[in-house]
């Protein structure tokens, strides 16, 4: 039974939309009218080479500056922004970013925004920026800018993100994952901001990074399927929570829980340890495996 299972998660997910597309497979869709190209470097870099035909995208537009905990703008400016970006309801958006653990991601942050805007035709391109320069030549340095505003409306029933009392509400019921470094989930190290050590109790481990390999290419379907399925025990119907310090930091593991592997109650605790840490009424996990 469990292995008809992860054929069928499995299946679900290679077939859901290319969360993860690879350099080929957008070569193939380049004159496609639809495709919309984004690069979320950093703006330098960006101008220095990226993919032709991509716009520049600053994922700080969507951030809500005023945040402690770096949540995201209303409804509305989310909109305007993902407007800007010439979006609409059949776009087919593919997201990369050079190399870094920031682009990576921002990549993921980006993707993040809008599918909890209720669109998820969305790609990832698989080994970022220098996946696409070993296999292809199609760059530029001219700065590319959206041709039109789109038209994308986005739907305020869609929320992914909940708050800290939803999060203690849930707790029992749903699987929590700590999407940071075993270090920091251990308690050996100690996050940016953070007040206490540790991870929130009854979470898992599940590190964002380690689902990539060294050239920054997703693992294959069968080792995601024993992270997830054979170690976390994870269920297509199962409540999942994701965290990690701040909401950029939880979104590739959200990303690839949601839209690649097609577990669809995924959520993200958005303000994460630097709000939970900073209670020290809320219980801290240290020097313990879960």
């Amino acid at each position: 039974m469990r292995y008809l299972l992860i054929l069928l998660i499995g299946f679900v997910s290679l077939f859901a939309n290319d969360a993860f597309i690879s350099p080929s497979k957008l070569k193939s869709y380049l004159k496609n009218d639809n495709l919309i190209i984004i690069d979320v470097s950093d703006y330098q870099i960006y101008k220095k080479s990226h993919i032709k035909g991509a716009i520049h995208s600053d994922i700080s537009d969507f951030i809500d500056k005023e945040s402690p905990y770096h949540l995201s703008n209303p409804p509305q400016d989310i909109q305007d922004e993902i407007q800007a970006l010439g979006i609409d309801t059949n776009s087919h958006v593919v997201i990369y970013a050079h190399n870094t653990k920031k682009g990576i991601l921002n990549s993921s942050y980006l993707a993040f925004i809008l599918t909890n805007s209720g669109f998820e035709n969305i790609s990832i391109l698989d080994g970022g920026y220098l996946s696409w320069v070993f296999q292809h030549e199609f760059l530029t340095s001219t700065e590319i800018l959206a041709p039109d505003d789109g038209t994308f409306i986005v739907k305020d029933n869609n929320n992914s993100l909940i708050s800290v009392n939803s999060l203690k509400n849930a707790h029992v019921s749903s699987t929590i994952i700590d999407a940071r470094s075993p270090q920091a989930y251990y308690g050996v190290i100690r996050s940016d901001g953070l007040i206490t050590d540790g991870h929130i109790p009854n979470a898992k481990n599940s590190f964002y990074s380690y689902n990539f390999l060294t050239d920054s290419t997703l693992r294959k379907q069968k080792e995601l399927d024993e992270i997830y399925i054979d170690g976390h025990e994870l269920k297509k119907d199962d409540n999942i929570i994701v965290y990690g310090d701040n909401i950029f930091s939880a979104t590739m593991e959200f990303y690839i829980l949601y839209n690649h592997m097609g577990f669809k109650n995924t959520k993200i605790y958005g303000a994460g340890l630097l709000e939970w840490s900073r209670d020290l009424k809320l219980p801290m996990t240290r020097f313990k495996w879960e």
